[in-house]
């Protein structure tokens, strides 16, 4: 890629200039977040233009989440879509609340970073789609699973699984339940956000008739 060495940086360089991790940059253009090539000596390169976008990127996504937030004081009525994350990385945690933030339509998103945290939150918010990792310290994702399906209050909640186990090794650990959907970490944020842009769209065409938070 004939580019100015200018206009190129390291993900050292861009992590500096996003003020966030190395890992966290690594994890972004893994998902796909940030384009990036490699070097034949095997280092990741990043176009300065890209990084300036994701840091327009981030401002916007705060901006849009205090606009919805006013948008839902002035109309109750309207409905957010409540994501609750289960991910013990915190570089995860912040590669999907960047994403959820840019969704053009209001997201009431908690985060837990373990199976029992999960649980608790899953329990009080009942939300509409649960993200969750299977490798979770404490409680894993099997069994928060399981008891997510137990629970009345999540009876009408979507269960989205993003997991680097293979299919073969979720089975070795007992499987998930068929309505459990897997998805291969690390997730395009592409997939992650049509997953929740259809969730949203089904919520508002059901009038909001399966909420699990209003269903006995």
């Amino acid at each position: 890629m004939n580019t100015p060495s200018n206009d190129i940086v390291s993900t050292r360089e861009a992590a500096h200039l996003l003020g966030v991790s190395v890992r966290t940059v690594q994890l972004w253009v893994e998902a796909g977040a940030l384009e990036a090539w490699k070097t034949p000596g095997g280092h990741r390169r990043i176009q300065r233009s890209a990084v300036e976008a994701m840091l327009r990127q981030r401002v916007q996504s705060i901006e849009r989440r205090s606009n919805l937030a006013d948008d839902q004081a002035s109309s109750p009525d309207q409905k957010a879509l409540r994501v609750l994350i289960v991910e013990d990385d915190p570089h995860l945690q912040e590669i999907y609340e960047l994403a959820i933030g840019s969704l053009p339509f209001p997201v009431d998103l908690e985060t837990a970073h373990d199976g029992f945290g999960g649980l608790i939150k899953a329990g009080s918010k009942r939300p509409h789609v649960i993200i969750a990792d299977l490798m979770l310290p404490g409680m894993d994702g099997f069994r928060m699973i399981r008891s997510l399906l137990d629970l009345p209050e999540t009876q009408n909640t979507t269960i989205y699984v993003i997991s680097a186990l293979t299919s073969t090794e979720i089975e070795e650990r007992g499987g998930l339940p068929d309505a459990v959907q897997a998805i291969v970490k690390p997730a395009p944020l592409a997939v992650v956000m049509r997953l929740l842009s259809d969730e949203y769209r089904a919520l508002v065409s059901a009038g909001n008739t399966a909420d699990p938070a209003t269903s006995p």
